[in-house]
């Protein structure tokens, strides 16, 4: 009789995954607690992400001459660990018939359908920020180069730590990686990083529409919002013509009753929100200020999806 000896010894495969179209702290989180995992002796934990990954990432892990996780689109049949997410929407596909067995996040929790074994979760301003403490507690060594990525990751989530997001815990862990990295300059690590991301002159509509979009479903609103985060995005006014388009087409192939992109300036601390839906009118009476041509807001002092922008709306329809 043939016997799999595979994993015999250090038992069945698991999937360390992110959110679909994950964004730096999806993807390095993932790579971050393999890391943790494998210091604690658990070497059947493999980092992986579902969905391709945005421009930035993929400067960043060669920047750190680092692999990334291997990509694996559908977790049926296979035992998982989510990180960076909850939601459902947000998922890989074939998580259904998959075994959930571990969440680290740093979001609301969302498990109506599943509730695993182990949930660790920080309302810190990156899942990141929440490995590297777990690192760093275990006293594990972290290389140079490993150090940097997730300070990058920590930095990218967190808009530079300059977002309502950001906590003590985020400063912290992140002095404390700069300092294993030999960054002595965060603040021109944080604009080089930016500097990487905002190329979205270059980009068409549907591109810069799916670089960071998320899914939410809740009080019977369906939401999906993308953040792009930019060193000015007065520039852009140039594309929010065919962005606006991209988003009518988008919805009409996927009616959903709020598509939002948020252009967030990071050196001005404010947002142009462009907005298509049927439910879109509503932002006026959340945000108290004016729709222009009922679909573009401007929104001072606003830097944050998590923070910001998603709990008003989920709130007012929670209270209607």
């Amino acid at each position: 009789m043939d016997i799999n000896t595979d994993n015999i010894l250090i038992g069945d495969s698991v999937y360390i995954v992110g959110h679909k179209k994950p964004d730096v702290d999806a993807v390095v989180s993932a790579f971050s607690y393999q890391i943790y995992r494998h210091s604690r002796g658990d070497f059947n934990y493999t980092a992986v992400r579902c969905d391709d990954v945005s421009p930035l990432t993929k400067w960043l892990f060669e920047k750190f001459n680092l692999d990334l996780p291997m990509l694996i689109r559908n977790v049926t049949g296979k035992k998982i660990v989510l990180v960076d997410h909850t939601d459902p929407v947000q998922r890989a596909d074939g998580w259904e018939n998959a075994e959930i067995i571990e969440v680290v996040d740093h979001h609301n929790l969302k498990l109506e359908t599943t509730v695993p074994p182990k949930i660790t979760i920080r309302p810190y301003g990156s899942t990141t920020t929440l490995v590297a403490q777990k690192l760093i507690r275990a006293n594990v060594k972290i290389q140079p180069n490993i150090a940097g990525l997730m300070l990058a990751a920590i930095i990218d989530d967190t808009l530079a730590l300059r977002s309502p997001i950001t906590t003590y815990i985020d400063r912290s862990v992140a002095g404390q990686l700069a300092a294993i990295a030999g960054i002595s300059d965060i603040s021109g690590f944080a604009r080089d990083i930016f500097d990487h991301k905002d190329l979205w002159l270059e980009m068409s509509a549907d591109e810069i529409i799916n670089t960071d979009i998320k899914s939410y479903e809740q009080n019977g609103l369906s939401l999906v919002i993308t953040q792009v985060e930019t060193m000015d995005n007065q520039k852009l006014s140039m594309k929010e013509a065919d962005i606006l388009a991209e988003m009518d087409r988008m919805n009409t192939m996927n009616p959903v009753n709020m598509r939002l992109v948020m252009l967030t300036d990071l050196l001005r601390n404010d947002c142009i929100l462009l907005a298509v839906g049927d439910r879109v009118k509503d932002l006026e009476s959340i945000f108290h200020t004016t729709l222009v041509n009922n679909n573009r807001m401007y929104l001072p002092g606003v830097l944050s999806r998590k923070k910001q922008l998603l709990p008003p709306i989920l709130d007012f329809y929670a209270n209607k």
